[in-house]
């Protein structure tokens, strides 16, 4: 080989070779400066020397430097963090959890739940997949190895591989240099665009946008399916993906034959361009080389006599696009590169200034050293390329056709045009493009981000207009810089960040408002419009995440513990805004109110945000929005199981294993117990009813004395399409108890279900008298909505209200009158109102009811709503704090189908982090 080294000595310039030569008479003092005051005009201030670096950020951009793939730290957009130690031997992992009673998000411990790094290696680079729930981890060798969540966060597995690679005889010289996840279809493909939130007429306004799925875009032929694309020092690209069974294959390329070390590549990007990718190299000549990358997945499917199986073959297709040589800045020789991406073109659903190209950003960095140049700063430079297509032009002589003939047309070319520099006096860590490529967030090592609208590639600066909320840096939200860090890694929308601090200690940043949450009452400043802006851009985030299916709870860790109730329910009306399409089915026919309310699911992703943030300010215990939402949450996830459950289309329910018929006891008991809370809140606001006073004002108060939902579970639409569904299974699952009761295959089951059907025996009421009273008050609702004339926007507006402030409108007056005055005295006719007074609910767990929350000492299980023991290995929801049983692997097998699915999240769609 012709070289020895991996790379070569740097040239010094001849001034810089002058320089170190010292010259003895300048080592003298003047005698003016020993027993004189200077001359005039001489007193200059001495240049006061930049502090060092850390030695680990030192280190830390070497390592970036030698190669690509460094990354120590990673986040998931499931919602939790992975940490390479120091010696690279095990990958570790944390999350933020929400203190209920402090209102506040605090970093965890380290999960106990460690991955190894493989017996001959050590791990030198993790990957989270889109969606967060795989972890790709490159080692010391070039191998890559994928890693999958297990039920909770912080809890993976190796995922199952059958490669065709040769595993265990790698060497340095294939290290990984780049590393990209293919986006999984189609969840990754369906998160639509919010535009920028407008204030028009006192109202703030956003549009939706989604992607015309009929776009050819790159991904897995299969649906649901993972892959990804890395490529070694020796421009070898390697295609790791999943077939039908999900079990891990792999398919390898060449790119180039590679003969001497400068050959071999530094870094590697990767980025998508339609039905193909594009992939750029640089190796240690400093050249660029730029690849078409198509994957042809060759499906072929296979009839069994237990059904269809497809499988995939895929082949990677290369095409050399353009190369560029003596790549680097524009100016600052002195650096290297650091970094490099490749930034696909902004889809023309987002909007944007201008039309963009695919684009290359390169990072060069220059780290002074302590002993050589310790007087200059340290500095980052992005080089910027656009990938632009061109048809070359024939010289006029040339392109004149012939009197016999015609001009051969030209080939299009593929160029790198390059674009003006980005100068930055930072050290740049990580460059991140988000939200549809719009923005481009640059981390630097004082642990802050410098955003840049990507079309002009011009920072983004709070500008101050009040009726604009577009970004959280045009919001006015920035990091505060601190000192210098090493590692870093960004959470979906760059709100948060985790950070390694110079002393190895791990920590964890939230952007703030540059201005205080509170209003400025100076007579001078007006902040008020600055906080509003600020919580309706939060709320447009909030909502961006939660419909690419990122994890919300640090948007949610940015908002203050004692933040307002005015502010609070703005963010929440803004977010239900952004995000929901449907809010009121009180106008549509039943069977519609139903398919819609089940359908609907991302007023769920709002409303687990409200009980969040429902809390009394100074205290634990929650406000009326938190009761609700509380409720509502628990309602949605019971009623999706008694509709799985109750929905064989076969006939065959009754039929089905009786062990099924226990399991769901709870759940329906738990729905029996509210129905007794709304019937006993009722009946307390009727009987303290006084005289001249109207049921609304009695209601209002209540509300605003204990927080009770009772009411508005009634009034608003979902809720009571909700209860209504479960009044109507709860008569179907007593039909199928007494069936099972006879088939009952253990003592326990028959004991269980004896002593339910004795519960409904001894109830204060029957189930049907309540179900017509809710069928009444259903048609009440909505003559009252259709005698008011309401407009579905105003119906919107007050469903809103009455969720999240507990309003009792002026549209619904007639049908809470008729509640109150007619169909609930009937009801407690029928009713034994001494058992309906002396029901224990307490359970349930609303603290709005007359019983205070210590005295609630019985833990349960958030989803099978069954008693928790001391011996039960439990899980928490990192969001609300609820506690489940950490089912193992061998009791879900065993488990009900409704276990298995309802155990992947809380009722309030907070995700589980193990205990212990």
């Amino acid at each position: 080989m012709e070289d020895t080294t991996m790379g070569e000595a740097p040239d010094i310039p001849v001034d810089e070779l002058m320089a170190t030569e010292l010259d003895p008479a300048a080592l003298m003092d003047p005698m003016d400066d020993l027993f004189g005051d200077t001359a005039d005009g001489l007193d200059m201030p001495a240049p006061i020397p930049a502090a060092p670096l850390p030695a680990s950020l030192g280190i830390r951009i070497s390592n970036m430097q030698g190669v690509g793939c460094t990354s120590m730290l990673a986040w998931s957009n499931a919602g939790y963090m992975a940490e390479i130690s120091r010696i690279g031997c095990a990958i570790s992992f944390r999350t933020v959890i929400r203190h209920q009673q402090s209102g506040r998000s605090t970093l965890s411990k380290e999960s106990k739940h460690l991955v190894p790094s493989p017996d001959d290696a050590h791990f030198a680079h993790i990957q989270f997949s889109g969606p967060g729930t795989e972890l790709a981890a490159a080692d010391s060798l070039g191998g890559v190895h994928v890693y999958t969540m297990t039920g909770v966060l912080g809890r993976l597995q190796a995922a199952p591989t059958r490669t065709s690679l040769k595993e265990g005889q790698g060497t340095e010289l294939e290290r990984v240099v780049g590393l990209h996840w293919l986006q999984l279809w189609p969840a990754e493909f369906r998160a639509p665009y919010i535009t920028p939130a407008t204030k028009v007429n006192g109202k703030w306004l956003t549009q939706m946008r989604v992607l015309d799925q009929h776009v050819p875009q790159v991904h897995h032929a299969l649906e649901n399916r993972s892959a990804l694309l890395y490529v070694t020092a020796t421009s070898n690209l390697v295609l790791l993906y999943q077939n039908e069974q999900g079990i891990w294959h792999s398919t390898a390329v060449q790119l180039e034959d590679w003969q001497f070390t400068r050959d071999l590549l530094t870094h590697a990007a990767i980025g998508e361009e339609g039905d193909h990718l594009v992939l750029t190299t640089h190796d240690f000549s400093r050249r660029f080389r730029v690849f078409k990358i198509t994957i042809q997945w060759n499906i072929t499917q296979q009839s069994l006599s237990n059904g269809t199986t497809t499988t995939i073959s895929p082949t990677i297709d290369i095409r050399h696009l353009t190369l560029l040589n003596h790549v680097g800045p524009q100016q600052a020789q002195s650096t290297k590169l650091s970094s490099l991406c490749v930034i696909p073109a902004i889809q023309q659903f987002a909007e944007q200034g201008s039309p963009t190209a695919t684009t290359v950003v390169a990072v060069f960095t220059h780290a002074p050293s302590r002993m050589i140049d310790a007087q200059q700063e340290a500095f980052s430079v992005l080089a910027i390329w656009t990938l632009e297509s061109i048809t070359p032009t024939l010289h006029e002589y040339f392109a004149t056709p012939k009197t016999n003939g015609q001009t051969s047309a030209q080939p299009a070319v593929t160029v790198l045009r390059r674009q003006q520099d980005v100068l930055t006096n930072n050290v740049i860590l990580d460059v991140r493009a988000m939200y549809h490529n719009t923005v481009v967030a640059l981390t630097n090592s004082g642990g802050a981000i410098e955003w840049y609208n990507r079309s002009t590639w011009t920072p983004i600066e709070s500008f101050g207009d009040t009726s604009v909320a577009s970004s959280l840096p045009q919001g006015g939200f920035e990091y505060v810089p601190a000192e210098h860090i090493a590692h870093v890694a960004l959470n979906t929308d760059g709100s948060a960040m985790i950070i390694t601090r110079p002393n190895g200690t791990f920590g964890v940043k939230y952007v703030r408002p540059r201005y205080t949450w509170g209003l400025l009452e100076d007579g001078i400043s007006d902040t008020k419009g600055i906080i509003e802006t600020a919580i309706v851009c939060l709320a447009r985030q909030y909502a961006i995440v939660s419909s690419s299916n990122g994890a919300t709870d640090e948007t949610l860790a940015i908002l203050p513990p004692n933040l307002s109730y005015d502010l609070r329910a703005l963010f929440l009306q803004q977010a239900f805004r952004n995000l929901c399409r449907t809010l009121d089915v009180s106008l549509l026919d039943p069977q519609r109110q139903q398919q819609t309310v089940l359908k609907e699911q991302t007023h769920l992703r709002v409303l687990s945000a409200q009980l969040a943030l429902g809390t009394r300010l100074g205290s634990p215990e929650r406000d009326f929005a938190g009761q609700f939402a509380y409720v509502y949450l628990n309602m949605r996830s019971i009623s999706i199981t008694l509709a799985q459950t109750f929905s064989t289309r076969d006939g065959t329910l009754f039929s089905r294993s009786p062990d099924l018929v226990p399991s769901l006891i709870p759940l329906v008991t738990w729905v029996t117990d509210l129905i007794i809370f709304i019937a006993d809140s009722l009946a307390v606001v009727k009987r303290n009813l006084q005289r001249g006073s109207s049921a609304k004002e009695a209601l209002e108060r209540l509300v605003a004395e204990t927080g009770n939902p009772a009411l508005h579970i009634l009034l608003c639409s979902f809720p009571r399409v909700l209860l209504r569904m479960q009044t109507s299974a709860i008569a179907v699952y007593l039909k199928w108890i007494e069936i099972a009761k006879a088939r009952a295959q253990t003592v326990e089951h028959k004991q269980q279900m004896d002593a339910f059907c004795e519960m409904v025996k001894n109830m204060p009421f029957a189930y049907n008298h309540f179900a017509e009273m809710l069928m009444e008050f259903d048609a009440a609702v909505r003559s009252a909505y259709t005698e008011a004339g309401s407009s579905s926007e105003e119906r919107v507006d007050v469903e809103l209200a009455m969720m999240i402030e507990g309003t009792v409108p002026d549209e619904l007056e007639s049908a809470v009158e008729m509640l109150m005055g007619v169909l609930l005295p009937r009801f407690e006719s029928q009713a034994d109102m001494g058992k309906l007074y002396f029901w224990r609910t307490e359970w349930l767990g609303i603290h709005g009811d007359h019983v205070p929350q210590g005295k609630i000492a019985v833990r349960y299980d958030a989803v099978r709503k069954v008693r928790l023991t001391s011996n039960m290995t439990l899980r928490v929801c990192r969001r609300c704090g609820s506690e489940m049983e950490d089912l193992s692997q061998e009791a879900l097998r065993v488990a009900p189908d409704w276990v298995k699915h309802g155990q992947r999240q809380c009722f309030c769609q907070g995700s589980w982090w193990p205990v212990g």
